[in-house]
């Protein structure tokens, strides 16, 4: 059963991601760029939680809305993070993902035509050009997410955050939002392809000015700030 479970559920992943897909490539041009898009993608999002027989609650989800543009900052355990983000979180915002999702068919299309922006690890002149990109986004009025881990965590415990988070709110002027997120890494462990159900949490922290803190300074702030909300999702599981 679990087999035909699996096999079913990403049938259903690939319908899904042609349905929603194709038509956001053509939206994804519309201006404003991007924005319509993320309609699809929202949609996309949920459909697949849905049929993965995940339920997702998001804790304090006012310091989201208002109509702010912020450099996002989360937790990363697990690709469903993605989809759980972009289901919930409650503002328009652009994610820095990987390279190579950007040449899987249909979805890697769809992404790079509304704007999101690939990431290479540990290529610095790319690294470079990743954060100009970036930068364009928010200087739109457009929230950007990054996993400041870099990669998926395969303990469930945080690993060494990189300095891009403090980097873009230092030099767009904005403030970061700090997200922790607890359950995906038992929904779609790193290394597996098998989408089990369960809960996840999420919980919005207070946005943290970038202000003159060095960015050092800032990234261990943040580090602090988003364990303890990763925490405070756990508990609320």
């Amino acid at each position: 059963m679990r087999v035909l479970r699996a096999a079913f559920v990403w049938v259903a992943v690939v319908l899904l991601t042609i349905g929603f897909g194709v038509p956001a490539i053509f939206a994804a041009y519309f201006p404003p760029r991007g924005d319509w898009f993320l309609w699809f993608a929202r949609g996309w999002a949920r459909c697949l939680l849905a049929v993965g027989g995940v339920s997702v609650r998001v804790l304090h989800p006012e310091r989201a809305l208002g109509g702010r543009s912020f450099v996002v900052a989360a937790n990363h355990a697990s690709y469903a993070d993605i989809a759980v983000l972009l289901a919930r979180l409650p503002l328009p915002a652009r994610f820095l993902a990987k390279r190579s999702i950007f040449r899987v068919p249909i979805l890697g299309w769809s992404i790079a035509a509304a704007g999101f922006v690939p990431v290479d690890r540990g290529d610095r002149s790319r690294g470079i050009a990743t954060v100009d990109v970036a930068l364009r986004r928010l200087r739109r009025g457009r929230s950007v997410v990054v996993f400041p881990e870099e990669t998926r965590t395969r303990t469930g415990e945080l690993l060494p955050f990189k300095a891009g988070a403090a980097l873009l709110a230092r030099r767009s002027g904005l403030a970061i939002l700090p997200v922790g997120i607890a359950g995906t890494r038992a929904v779609l462990p790193a290394g597996s392809s098998v989408i089990s159900p369960g809960r996840v949490a999420v919980s919005i922290g207070e946005p943290i000015p970038a202000d003159d803190a060095r960015a050092r300074e800032l990234t261990a702030k943040l580090r602090d700030e988003i364990e303890r909300l990763r925490r405070e999702a756990e508990e609320n599981l």
